[in-house]
């Protein structure tokens, strides 16, 4: 607006001009002055111009006062304003109540607003609702629509072919967003190359998911270098399926500097992979600290290996709670180191419950040492029927131990299939005390080929035992 026509707007809102007091708190807002624009707005708004209700009310909800701005956008609304309508589908949105959304968002994409018929397509897919969702989605994407507005609906109908196994039409809409942003004449906002970089990633994993390494890298480095962090987080596990740990590493580097804490995660992970324990545990620190779960594991990890327990036992309680099921088995191994039997039982319970065999073992060890061996025995099966052979060497003894010979046995085999050799031993034992000594001997015999080396002697002294010497 040149100065002349600022001059009549002036004089014309000093004369009750409502139109001229919106278009001056337009400039007032593309001047950065907020103040000013919501003094004029509400000038104009109190006296009946629905534009103004509008625009009041985007002020207001933009500072947080949602409540004053859903009254003004209401009132717009009401007038027929269908921008407003959207708005307070918006409002609507961001408090939670995606049904009244929807159906403020219908009401305005009906009466032709662009932003609401996507917004409406983006919300009939989150509540599964696909095929309704693909035809507002294909409204939104046609002319006459903003660039920004199509290319964004292109990116979810993009993400809905994904879902459909229509790898070739989710790939043809992407690359006609992105250049339909490309080739725009409006100037890049924010916004737009926010955009741009989402729909290159897009595309670079649909390239590298059907084996176009070359192009999917060169795709994923366009955005990457406009800063586009999971565009980095890509090209640098590309790099790493690709056998460049150092190019990996710069991209893991560049998006964890950007403050992106999965490339954190990941830099610090590749680093250790390369036995660089000190240069991983700032990046794993940094994530631990920022309630990453799988951050806090490994610096729990870290912390363990040099001996310092009591902050081990820290980071591994807060994965344990934020449920990382090695940390549970993990912090319930150093609870048990330092005596605290109780809640290490706990915290082997919670791992066991997790599908972990090894605490369902620990469990059976803690149940045994406390005198429960009926407990003890249901755990020790558990991790038996789970795979685990140390579980079924545990089983057979106590079920050995009260006379349960058939059963014991039958783990005993289970065991020494499975390469056990205390298992191999104890099976050699207790067919020997059955009477079938030869049987018995071949056992032992490979109980000390896998690494018992008393195994015969131990046959022997039992039968000895049992029978007396030389019987």
């Amino acid at each position: 607006m040149d100065e002349q026509v600022e001059r009549r707007d002036r004089a014309a809102a000093e004369r009750g001009d409502l139109d001229a007091m919106v278009r001056l708190g337009l400039l007032a807002e593309q001047r950065g002055n907020a103040s000013e624009a919501e003094r004029r707005y509400r000038r104009a708004a109190s006296d009946g111009h629905t534009e103004a209700m509008f625009r009041l009310g985007g002020i207001l909800q933009e500072r947080g006062e949602s409540a004053e701005a859903e009254q003004w956008l209401r009132r717009s609304a009401d007038a027929g304003n269908v921008n407003a309508v959207g708005a307070v589908g918006y409002l609507l949105e961001t408090r939670g109540d995606l049904a009244g959304a929807r159906e403020w968002y219908r009401a305005a994409a009906e009466g032709g607003d662009a932003f609401s018929t996507g917004q409406l397509g983006l919300l009939l897919v989150r509540s599964g609702r696909l095929d309704e969702a693909r035809e507002w989605l294909r409204t939104a994407a046609r002319p006459p629509r903003p660039v920004l507005v199509r290319a964004d609906a292109m990116r979810q109908l993009a993400h809905l072919a994904v879902q459909h196994s229509d790898p070739a039409e989710a790939e043809r809409l992407l690359r006609e967003a992105v250049s339909m942003l490309v080739e725009a004449d409006e100037e890049p906002t924010q916004e737009t190359v926010r955009l741009s970089n989402e729909l290159l990633t897009l595309l670079g994993s649909l390239l590298r998911d059907r084996g176009e390494l070359a192009e999917a890298e060169k795709v994923f480095g366009w955005a990457a270098e406009f800063g586009h962090t999971p565009a980095m987080i890509e090209l640098g596990r590309l790099m790493e399926d690709t056998g460049r740990p150092a190019a990996a590493e710069e991209w893991h580097r560049k998006g964890a500097e950007a403050g992106n804490l999965r490339s954190a995660l990941l830099l610090a992970l590749l680093l250790l992979e390369q036995r660089r324990p000190a240069e991983a545990e700032p990046w794993f620190r940094r994530t631990a600290e920022a309630g990453v779960p799988p951050g806090m594991d490994f610096l729990g990890s870290l912390l363990e290996e040099r001996g310092e327990f009591a902050e081990a036992e820290r980071w591994y309680r807060e994965a344990a709670e934020a449920r990382v099921d090695r940390s549970m088995f993990r912090l319930a191994y150093l609870l048990e180191r330092r005596g605290a039997l109780t809640e290490a039982l706990h915290w082997y319970e919670r791992a066991a419950a997790a599908g972990q065999d090894m605490a369902m073992l620990k469990v059976g060890e803690l149940e045994e040492r406390q005198g429960d061996r009926d407990a003890a025995d249901r755990w020790y099966e558990r991790a038996a029927q789970a795979g685990n052979e140390f579980g079924m060497f545990h089983v057979a003894r106590l079920r050995a131990d009260r006379g349960a010979h058939e059963d014991a046995e039958m783990w005993l085999r289970r065991g020494s299939a499975a390469g056990n050799a205390d298992c191999m031993a104890m099976l050699g034992i207790l067919l020997a005390e059955q009477g079938d000594v030869a049987a018995g001997e071949q056992w032992c015999r490979r109980a000390m080929a896998a690494g018992v080396p008393n195994a015969l002697t131990d046959m022997k002294a039992v039968l000895e035992a049992h029978r007396g010497p030389g019987q």
